[in-house]
């Protein structure tokens, strides 16, 4: 799966700051390649998200069957699908930059991500 540089950048810096804010100091490089980061697109997930739905709505009112086993798997299958659309699919941010080709090489991004956390972590108290 490759991502442009720009969505490793902006999803990189997005779990950068809110690290950041939970551990209340600027985090390192290593802190920041351990961290992990949102790989998949937000239209899939929504997708997912809505066919959970729409599985436990089945569910619910019996249909296509009212069988005791289909109701069985429509709810198996739309947890499975509710869930993957909450969470997503996450990789850590060394992992991702070891998989995916950056135009400049990994250490460029890193050193701008932290630049830019450092950026929007300097105007909020941590």
């Amino acid at each position: 799966m490759a991502l442009p540089r720009s969505v490793i950048e902006k999803r990189a810096v997005k779990a950068g700051v809110k690290a950041s804010k939970k551990r209340h100091h600027l985090i390192t490089e290593q802190e920041l390649l351990s961290l992990r980061v949102q790989v998949m697109p937000a239209l899939p997930r929504v997708i997912l998200l809505l066919v959970g739905i729409s599985l436990f709505a089945a569910c619910w009112f019996s249909w296509p069957s009212g069988s005791v086993e289909i109701r069985i798997l429509e709810t198996f299958f739309g947890i499975l699908t509710f869930l993957c659309g909450v969470f997503g699919i996450r990789r850590t941010l060394s992992k991702l930059l070891d998989t995916t080709d950056v135009v400049g090489g990994p250490a460029e991004l890193v050193g701008s991500v932290l630049e830019l956390i450092g950026d929007a972590v300097s105007n909020i108290d941590l």
